[in-house]
């Protein structure tokens, strides 16, 4: 084994060792979501209200589940209750805060059209802010949002099996089938592997 194939061999032990239990504590996160009977342990009743309104707008219901639907609030309570640490739980009730006031009156009491609007400008404001640069707390409010709702709706069951393509045991192989039989371009829900 040559050097560069050691560092690349410890450089991804290392990262194992750091993740893991960080993947470890989203996965315990998403299943206490899901426990019969779970309720909120982080956030206020109009915070859990608040979050799962902009989870619904990031994924909306349509012919498949939308964001409440797939136990997104809860689970981001859950991660917020059970792994961040102090300093990321008052970054995101403090950008938070100021999310509910960009609107110019508390986001609940917006129409459905102006929620949608407010959230995708303010999206649009966190993404034009260059590499290394501060994003405004509402606007990092909707960014952390977005990543932590598409993060809990792809672990969910429905986003794993009625948005993604899912087969728990692949059967054989078809080398050349039309797209109409391949899932019609969605993508494939896959366990993750790390690999030493």
């Amino acid at each position: 084994m040559n050097r560069r194939e050691w560092l690349k061999s410890m450089s991804t032990l290392a990262v194992g060792a750091i993740a893991g239990p960080s993947l470890l504590a989203v996965f315990d996160a998403h299943a206490a979501a899901k426990a019969p009977g779970a309720k909120p342990q982080f956030f206020n009743p109009a915070q859990y209200t608040l979050v799962g309104t902009v989870a619904d707008i990031v994924i909306p219901r349509t012919d498949t589940p939308g964001a409440t639907d797939a136990g997104v609030p809860l689970f981001i309570d859950q991660l917020f209750f059970a792994v961040y640490a102090k300093p990321d739980q008052a970054r995101y009730t403090t950008a938070m805060a100021a999310f509910d006031k960009a609107g110019g009156k508390p986001f609940q009491q917006l129409d459905p059209a102006q929620r949608k609007a407010l959230v995708e400008r303010l999206h649009k404001e966190a993404l034009a802010v260059p590499k290394g640069g501060k994003i405004p707390p509402a606007a990092d409010f909707v960014l952390m949002t977005k990543k932590l709702t598409m993060l809990g709706f792809f672990l969910s069951q429905p986003g794993c099996t009625q948005v993604l393509q899912y087969a728990a045991v692949p059967a054989q192989w078809k080398a050349d089938i039309p797209l109409s039989e391949a899932g019609n371009g969605r993508a494939w829900a896959v366990e993750a592997e790390l690999k030493i």
